[in-house]
C-alpha cells in the first residue's frame, strides 16, 4: 500500500507541475495563480523530497515572497520511508525557495523539523 501512496504522490506532483499557470490582471495588484515547487529538506537522520502544496504568501518586494505552506513529502527517517504532510514557513526569492518543514509522527508523538531548499515552477507571465 505504501508503494501506491508514494507513486500516487509523485504522479500528482508531476501533473501539478505541467498544469502550473498564473493568472494576471493588468489593472490590479491582486493576483491568484498556481505554482509548483520541488524541494529537499534535511535534518539529523532525516531526509525528505517535498512537493509544494497550498501556500499563503505575502509579497514583500518585487522578487521576494514570504508565507506558510503545506508540503506533501516522501521521507526517509532512520532507514524507514513513508509519506507525510509537512507544514511550515517558506521564503521565495525569484524561482528559489528556502523553507522549514515540520512533520508529526503519531506513534512517538514527535514533531520532526527540517530545513530545505527548492525550485519553483510556474506558468509564463
Amino acid at each position: 500500500m505504501r508503494k501506491y501512496v508514494i507513486i500516487g504522490m509523485l504522479v500528482f506532483g508531476i501533473c501539478g507541475f505541467t498544469v502550473a499557470q498564473e493568472s494576471k490582471n493588468e489593472h490590479s495588484n491582486f493576483k491568484v495563480g498556481l505554482e509548483g515547487m520541488l524541494g529537499m529538506s534535511f535534518a539529523d537522520n532525516f531526509f525528505s523530497v517535498n512537493i509544494g502544496g497550498p501556500t499563503l504568501m505575502l509579497r514583500v518586494a518585487q522578487e521576494i515572497k514570504v508565507g506558510v505552506g503545506a508540503f506533501p513529502s516522501v521521507y526517509v527517517k532512520e532507514s524507514k520511508s513513508g509519506a507525510r504532510l509537512g507544514v511550515g514557513p517558506r521564503v521565495d526569492v525569484k524561482n528559489f525557495v528556502l523553507f522549514s518543514s515540520f512533520f508529526h509522527f503519531d506513534r512517538a508523538d514527535f514533531w520532526q523539523g527540517s530545513i530545505g531548499i527548492g525550485y519553483k515552477f510556474h506558468g509564463k507571465k
